[in-house]
């Protein structure tokens, strides 16, 4: 009976955060990276957010060449909020420079 309960607690527990972080609508921002430090954080500018979108990485899916990821770079960030300080990415796409007006 006793492990019923602890199965049943865990199941609801992890049922509650894939609901919590799979329900939360996904924002995208295409800008140019103020701040990058891999595998903790990344901060884009944008025409919206001058002063740049601090965003926490965290299993984040990375598309195009992650060298050129620095401060000047064009990327796509695709994030959520999660209900941490910070929205978290899920997917980061570098803008390759050739793409760029």
């Amino acid at each position: 009976m006793r492990r019923v309960f602890l199965a049943s607690l865990i199941a609801a527990v992890v049922l509650l955060s894939v609901l919590t972080y799979g329900g939360a609508p996904r924002r995208v921002v295409t800008g140019t990276v103020t701040e990058w430090h891999v595998g903790e954080l990344i901060s884009v500018a944008s025409d919206q957010n001058p002063a740049g979108l601090r965003i926490a990485l965290r299993e984040t899916v990375y598309q195009g060449d992650t060298r050129g990821i620095k401060p000047g770079a064009r990327v796509t960030v695709w994030y959520r909020s999660v209900g941490e300080g910070r929205p978290v990415a899920d997917k980061v796409r570098v803008v390759a420079a050739a793409a760029r007006r």
